[in-house]
């Protein structure tokens, strides 16, 4: 795929036509600048070192080095997108202020593992780089709270500030790395606690801490995270439905078959499970681009040994996880699971954010359904109800509310409810359910009533 997606015109890594589900971008002829960077090490680690080197440049003409701005020392997601504008630049739209902490992290374990490989001229580049990074980074830009990104950027401002003999720089990032570890001792659990994309990002970045340790207190903090990351990710697996259980603080899919999931990379590189990636593998399966990972976390899983495993579940286990006035329940079925929380105020990355979600076996495989905020919900709020159900509460800013529910397959859609296989949701009459149009991994319904506030039941019966 690499070989495929590889432009020897401009030296960087077209988008693959499945990095956004269901919208093929691939006619825009775009590159992408992480990927390309991930790329230059599979390169490197297969003894293609001049295309390595072509890749690494071209992602270094890609760094902003625009000192006093907000996005000064990030990088352009894809070599095509323009410049932040001058007066009125929105991060997350005109630029991606976490690509410092990705590109740094990955080009200094580019350099550290490849090298003696790389040219001397290169390699300096690479550090300037790298120092950009740290030093681009506002000091209050990353809340307490967001961990992949602190995660990330502690390790590399401590190991620049190694490396350049800074001992201010080396005191920040031990300072950052301390917080993250006072939250985990608080709450048991990072605060970006169950996210099959976004924890396979906190156990590289973790794995980094305990490899390359630039100091005495990274490599024992670092092993805490590995350990406890590996097994809430190992607790949650069900190896017989191919799924991490809900809820999700920040999701792209829901089944690990169905998109690439960086949780799911972390489980086939430790060969925990061979069935937690998609079984077919190309250019246009959902959220391809994260496979450009599995390289790195292969290198690092040697390194490090996270103790990931598969736990089958023959009997019901329960986790409960609170972080202050969130309380999230994770339940394993053998034959199903359901993952619920409360008590959160619904505001970054709400897109992402699937507070409910359901899996059963079905006749033709798994089956889900979850539900994610409307565009005006302000919370969701869910009990238990007995075995296999759950009461759901949705209130809104206005005089609707509204939830999108996400599933398997083409739902079956009744004045009171909305189900697929063996999972329903009952809504007791809704007076609108749209349609959405389905991706390669998901079908949507979005419901509506006509209320500030709407309860319904979320049942795991006998098949319909």
């Amino acid at each position: 795929m690499h070989d495929e997606l590889w432009d020897e015109r401009v030296g960087l890594v077209r988008l693959a036509p499945g990095v956004t589900p269901g919208v093929d971008l691939s006619a825009l002829d775009l590159h992408a600048v992480r990927e390309s960077a991930l790329g230059a090490f599979l390169d490197l680690a297969d003894g293609r070192v001049a295309r390595a080197e072509r890749a690494l440049w071209a992602v270094l003409d890609h760094q902003y080095d625009e000192p006093g701005t907000a996005w000064d020392g990030t990088f352009k997601v894809t070599a095509e997108e323009g410049d932040p504008p001058a007066a009125g630049a929105a991060e997350w739209l005109h630029y991606d202020p976490n690509w410092r902490q990705f590109l740094g992290c990955i080009l200094t374990l580019t350099v550290v593992t490849h090298g003696e490989a790389l040219a001397d001229d290169l390699v300096a580049a690479i550090h300037r780089a790298v120092d950009r990074c740290v030093a681009g980074e506002p000091a209050d830009r990353i809340p307490r709270w967001y961990t992949n990104p602190n995660l990330m950027h502690a390790w590399l401002t401590a190991t620049v500030g190694a490396r350049r003999g800074d001992p201010a720089l080396l005191a920040a990032g031990i300072a950052r790395a301390r917080l993250i570890v006072d939250r985990l001792d608080r709450y048991g659990d990072v605060d970006e606690y169950n996210s099959p994309t976004y924890d396979g990002i906190d156990l590289f970045a973790a794995s980094l801490w305990v490899a390359l340790p630039p100091d005495e207190t990274f490599g024992p903090w670092g092993r805490r995270l590995v350990d406890r990351l590996s097994w809430r990710m190992s607790e949650l697996f069900h190896p017989a439905l191919h799924a991490v259980c809900g809820p999700y603080i920040r999701a792209y899919g829901l089944s690990l078959q169905r998109y690439v999931s960086l949780a799911g990379l972390w489980l086939g590189a430790a060969a925990v499970d061979d069935t937690c990636l998609p079984p077919m593998l190309d250019a246009r399966t959902a959220h391809v681009h994260d496979l450009y990972f599995l390289p790195v976390f292969a290198h690092l899983r040697a390194l490090v040994d996270p103790p990931l495993e598969a736990r089958p579940v023959a009997a019901t286990r329960r986790l409960v996880q609170t972080f202050g006035p969130v309380r999230a329940t994770s339940i394993l079925a053998p034959d199903h699971c359901l993952g619920f929380e409360s008590g959160r105020a619904l505001a970054f990355a709400r897109d992402q954010y699937v507070p409910v979600a359901v899996f059963a076996a079905g006749d033709y495989g798994t089956d889900f359904l979850a539900l994610m905020p409307g565009d005006a919900t302000t919370a969701v709020e869910v009990e238990e109800a007995g075995e296999g159900s759950l009461v759901v509460t949705v209130t809104g800013s206005g005089a609707a509310t509204e939830v999108v529910v996400v599933c398997s397959g083409d739902p079956t859609i009744a004045p009171d409810a909305v189900a697929v296989g063996r999972l329903r949701l009952l809504v007791g009459g809704v007076p609108h359910a749209e349609s959405l149009a389905p991706t390669p991994d998901h079908w949507g319904v979005r419901l509506r009533w006509p209320a500030p506030e709407a309860t319904a039941s979320l049942v795991v019966g006998p098949a319909l």
